[in-house]
């Protein structure tokens, strides 16, 4: 049942998130302490297949600590963490996580500043192969195929052969979700997109995010209200390693709690 303002809490979602659906990601009575601060308690946390989900919180709320448990960092002191229906992760380390299909985006971008955007694109279709023999070896027709169209998705085709480093700091994000594509992820973390970027690329990110979803499930994690809300999908609000509501934006922004713990700070 969920309460008035169409929201659903943690208590609520624990029940059926999502009635005769198996969700891609399944994270359900997760808790980790770290030298007795409870970072993440209680945590019930599902999406769909195909979803893209946005997940909100003030500072401290568990946002990070959440992503460090799905990617096989940080191992929690209880609970249950499924991928895919049937992968338990908290039996994988990292490599094996990102094996799995799990591709994950940090804030500040990584890329390879002093490659062109294509050999950027180029070392992540390697998988396991090291730099040096990836240059020695040149691309297969389907992996050529799949960084022209990679190129196409991330907006960069006609940049494939300049430095990384010549790019704007927008170009770089997008490059840098070009890389994990390149791996055929399932399910992607993107954290903090739009940090920096102007209001042009802040616009193109959320289509590319928009348009990811369906092929891919996308998590985004997210302190820009303007950019959540031009995604026009389902929130998550985080507060003290619980989830503190669930639903759109527009009843999460008039939600009386997320007001006082976020909203309105």
């Amino acid at each position: 049942m969920s309460t008035s303002t169409g929201i659903l809490t943690n208590k609520e979602t624990s029940v059926t998130p999502y009635a005769g659906v198996e969700p891609i990601l399944f994270m359900e009575d997760v808790n980790v302490s770290f030298d007795g601060f409870k970072a993440i308690s209680d945590l019930n946390f599902y999406v769909n297949e195909g979803e893209l989900r946005c997940v909100i919180g003030p500072n401290g709320a568990g946002k990070t600590t959440m992503m460090d448990i799905i990617t096989g960092k940080t191992r929690p002191d209880s609970g249950k963490v499924r991928f895919g229906g049937n992968i338990d992760l908290l039996k994988l380390n990292e490599p094996q996580v990102a094996q799995a299909g799990i591709g994950r985006k940090f804030q500040k971008p990584t890329v390879f500043e002093a490659l062109t955007v294509f050999e950027n694109l180029e070392l992540a279709a390697a998988g396991d192969r090291s730099p040096l023999a990836t240059f020695r070896n040149h691309l297969n027709n389907e992996q050529r195929t799949a960084v022209d169209e990679v190129g196409v998705i991330i907006g960069l085709h006609n940049q494939l052969h300049i430095a990384a480093k010549i790019l704007s700091h927008g170009q770089k994000q997008w490059l840098e979700i070009g890389m994990l594509l390149m791996q055929k992820p399932r399910l992607l973390l993107v954290d903090e997109p739009v940090a920096g970027m102007t209001h042009q690329e802040m616009d193109r990110t959320a289509e590319l995010l928009i348009d990811l979803a369906g092929k891919h499930t996308v998590v985004v994690v997210e302190h820009d209200m303007d950019f959540v809300r031009s995604l026009n999908t389902r929130v998550t609000v985080l507060h003290q390693g619980t989830v503190l509501a669930e639903g759109s934006m527009e009843s999460i922004q008039n939600d009386r709690e997320v007001i006082k713990v976020y909203l309105g700070e």
